[in-house]
């Protein structure tokens, strides 16, 4: 094990469980594929990676001396990125990586943006049932509209926080991603904000808090019970 220390400021937690890491490998489905992993750390992931035959490995780690080290590491099986993932405009069909929860959706946002078929993602855990939750469930809200309509998402397996070097103060998920959309229209981010901002309220309050009014008469319906789809469809109506 490498004597370079956590950076607590950088959220590193580094996977204990080999088992883990190798569903992860396998689940992503890397063979033949480039791949980007985001945050190498000691390269335990990079590892396990490489071990599936991807045809290209990119690790984009943001700490300068474990990129040092991965370069070291790993030689020429793997290119080392050291720079902030968010600001990388590499490409690549699969991007994976146990990343830092305090960044998890600039991150998802970003990979939106972007082409490719899969990510593979360790997320919070709390942050990943938001994203799968169903509508007229406690969990529903803005993260489960926004992501079910950037994304189809599986959430594969939840991780204890035990698991983990140091381990977090909060369990986590893995969270497989295909890409349904790069962005979504201002329009309806707007009608999305302003429906959760009041979600227990009947839509058309929950509008007018927000300064839309609507010309006609609406349901009565809240918006923790419409989904994703819905609220498309309901924004499109009232599209100014």
């Amino acid at each position: 094990m490498s004597p370079i220390r956590k950076s607590k400021r950088l959220g590193q937690h580094f996977l204990n469980a080999p088992q883990i890491l190798e569903f992860e490998a396998e689940a992503a489905g890397v063979e033949g594929k480039t791949v980007i992993e985001i945050g190498g750390g000691d390269g335990r992931l990079t590892e396990k990676i490489l071990a599936k035959n991807p045809r290209r490995l990119i690790v984009v780690e943001k700490d300068r001396r474990w990129a040092d080290f991965l370069k070291e590491k790993f030689g020429e099986k793997v290119e080392v990125a050291n720079g902030d993932f968010l600001k990388n405009e590499q490409k690549a069909e699969i991007f994976m990586g146990n990343i830092p929860y305090y960044i998890s959706s600039p991150i998802l946002f970003s990979i939106a943006k972007k082409d490719f078929e899969r990510a593979l993602l360790m997320v919070q855990e709390e942050f990943a049932v938001r994203m799968v939750a169903k509508p007229k469930t406690g969990e529903y809200g803005r993260l489960s509209v926004t992501s079910q309509l950037l994304f189809k998402i599986k959430l594969l397996k939840k991780v204890k926080r035990g698991a983990f070097s140091p381990p977090p103060e909060v369990d986590s998920a893995i969270i497989l991603l295909e890409k349904k959309s790069s962005q979504i229209d201002p329009w309806v981010e707007k009608v999305i904000l302003a429906l959760f901002q009041h979600k227990n309220q009947l839509i058309s309050k929950a509008l007018k808090h927000s300064g839309i009014t609507p010309k006609t008469e609406l349901p009565k319906r809240r918006a923790r019970e419409m989904s994703p789809e819905e609220i498309v469809q309901l924004a499109e109506s009232l599209r100014l």
